[in-house]
């Protein structure tokens, strides 16, 4: 009997908070500076020994789920704004020193956003929003011939606008910026000890824009 209550009690407060719920599906093309310390090749850039920094693009796509109202608590609502998730993946690329270097991120997050777009002129009717997660990272390096699944820990902030008055469930995703780091990562340029070399470290800032469809 305690379960069957169990059951109806959480059954209720899903259909509450789905009630009260916008989903959002997003497509993004995205550019990555992934940021290598510590790896025995070349750098890019003359100023930075030992660094290598390239450019990689790809495209990003997800899901994200807000709710807008706590179920089983009465009226206390989230206010002026909204709680969710975010699922997500990332393909990025770029050939560089004869080789290639192909990364495949997973993603999941927690995120904030305001409920409503903001009409103040300097925030040109956005609906910001700010989320934070970790997932696995999928990467091939260059000169390697198969890839490293590691942990991935990514912050991103952006902003999402309305497309047009006649169109009311698609948003441009003006800007979207993460920054994140990829753990224990092996870059490859090491011929011993599978790529790994001293003090080694992968920190990637990414920029995305595109398109998102939602549900109310």
């Amino acid at each position: 009997m305690k379960l069957r209550t169990i059951a109806l009690v959480l059954s209720v407060a899903f259909v509450s908070a789905a009630a009260h719920a916008q989903t959002g599906i997003y497509v993004l093309g995205i550019g990555q500076q992934f940021t290598q310390v510590g790896v025995d090749n070349p750098p890019t850039s003359k100023s930075s020994k030992n660094t290598d920094k390239v450019w990689l693009g790809g495209a990003a796509g997800g899901v994200y789920y807000d709710i807008n109202r706590l179920p089983g608590i009465g009226k206390l609502k989230t206010g002026p704004i909204v709680f969710g998730v975010d699922g997500r993946g990332d393909v990025l690329r770029i050939n560089i020193y004869g080789s290639q270097i192909d990364r495949v991120d997973g993603l999941f997050s927690i995120r904030v956003a305001t409920k409503k777009p903001l009409p103040q002129k300097y925030m040109l009717n956005t609906t910001p929003y700010l989320q934070g997660g970790f997932g696995i990272g999928h990467t091939r390096n260059a000169f390697r011939t198969y890839y490293n699944n590691d942990w991935i820990y990514q912050f991103s902030v952006g902003l999402d606008r309305p497309l047009s008055h006649k169109y009311k469930h698609l948003d441009w995703r003006m800007l979207e910026v993460s920054g994140g780091s990829l753990q224990n990562y092996p870059t490859g340029y090491y011929p011993l000890d599978g790529g790994n070399g001293v003090g080694q470290s992968n920190y990637m800032l990414t920029f995305g824009t595109g398109i998102v469809f939602r549900s109310r």
